[in-house]
């Protein structure tokens, strides 16, 4: 069964033109049509339809959709928005692709404004990415809820759309986040085509202050639950980060100022620095709430970040733009084993690698090599100021 799941609010007209194309739909399966209502002054009617309802608490959809996908009998479920109508084939063309892999996430061609066009971001991103067949850790931007089929299967087990946000537009794009992570593959089906009579956000606005400050706060919002560099601004602390470094103890912290260089480089990052049971916080980051000792041994809990890194050695942070852009991921996920000359090692892995069980690609690695990572490694003693000051 397919279930169609599609947000309203205060539109009656529009919402009957997309169940009646819905109805229309030539597949095979049974389809099942559910209404999530986000608070309209009057509650639709649609017969034959499941129609359930949320208080009007602000533009809500992510929430309404997490409400009618709890009432969905389907093992699809098609979410389109009560405003974007499907053509003929819609759902014949977005469903297969989840009947043989229940981990694709699907996004359909949403054609927007009198022209029925898709905008040009789009249309680049389909070119660039083979329609998503070669994806990257950032294709995440192409995923579009108005548009959008999975697996009702995966859909609950990354936990559906994120139901706090309240506003504008985001929501999707987290969902594709955590989709990804989550060892989803993305598909971008042009045969999957629904037509939406208004125009894209982009020209919705005569007003360029107001179309900002409508955006501003989606990317704030996104800042806040998305941890890639590409959604927040370098510098700024958020209640979750990037990455986890996870420190063993090895020979070269026994001289002095190593630890502590070693931490402060790898706090140039967004990231969070786990010192096993054998290390000790040093006294330059009592205060810094990123510097935590970890109660045991292995990733634990750390694995929830997006990238993990494992330093069994003195290995420095000497350009962080240089290691973010080693960290870009590709559709298997990356799961990297570095070994030093000097026995140290360093591993890097991506949480969407682990999900996927990519196996290690394993380098030997000289200081030459390191340095095009923007990483080094030290020995001791270090003096610290000499560093800090750059003296």
């Amino acid at each position: 069964m397919i279930s169609v799941v599609i947000p309203h609010y205060n539109a009656p007209e529009h919402l009957a033109r997309v169940v009646a194309a819905v109805r229309a739909q030539d597949v095979a399966d049974e389809v099942e049509i559910i209404v999530a209502d986000d608070g309209s002054d009057q509650v639709p009617d649609v017969p034959g339809a499941t129609v359930v309802t949320q208080e009007d608490r602000g533009f809500r959809a992510a929430a309404a959709r997490n409400l009618g996908a709890t009432h969905a009998n389907g093992e699809i479920l098609a979410f389109l928005d009560g405003d974007t109508v499907p053509e003929p084939g819609y759902l014949a063309a977005s469903t297969r692709h989840i009947k043989a892999d229940p981990h694709a996430v699907v996004v359909g061609t949403r054609l927007t404004g009198p022209e029925r066009t898709e905008p040009q971001w789009l249309i680049d991103a389909w070119s660039t990415t083979h329609h998503l067949s070669s994806p990257d850790d950032t294709s995440w931007r192409f995923i579009i809820s108005s548009v959008l089929t999975c697996s009702r299967e995966f859909f609950e087990r990354i936990g559906g759309f994120d139901g706090s946000f309240v506003g504008y537009g985001g929501e999707d794009w987290e969902f594709g986040f955590r989709a990804w992570n989550a060892g989803a593959t993305f598909v971008h089906e042009p045969a999957a085509i629904a037509v939406h009579d208004e125009e894209d956000f982009g020209c919705r606005f005569p007003d360029a202050a107001e179309e900002a400050r409508v955006k501003n706060a989606e990317t704030t919002a996104l800042a806040h639950r998305i941890t890639h560099p590409i959604a927040r601004p370098a510098g700024v602390r958020f209640d979750t980060t990037d990455i986890s470094v996870y420190l063993t103890h090895h020979s070269a912290f026994d001289n002095p100022g190593v630890l502590e260089l070693v931490v402060s480089s790898w706090l140039a990052l967004d990231a969070t620095i786990y010192l096993n049971s054998a290390l000790d916080i040093p006294d330059l980051f009592q205060a810094d709430p990123r510097v935590r000792l970890f109660p045991t041994t292995g990733y634990g809990p750390i694995s929830d970040h997006r990238i993990t890194v494992k330093v069994d050695g003195a290995f420095l942070v000497d350009n962080a733009a240089w290691f973010h852009h080693a960290l870009h991921e590709t559709k298997n996920g990356m799961h990297v084993k570095l070994a030093a000359s000097t026995s140290s090692t360093l591993t890097i892995r991506t949480h969407r690698s682990l999900v996927l069980r990519t196996g290690p690609l394993k380098l030997n690695v000289s200081d030459a090599a390191l340095a095009q990572l923007g990483l080094s490694l030290i020995t001791g003693p270090v003096r610290l100021e000499r560093h800090f000051a750059g003296w």
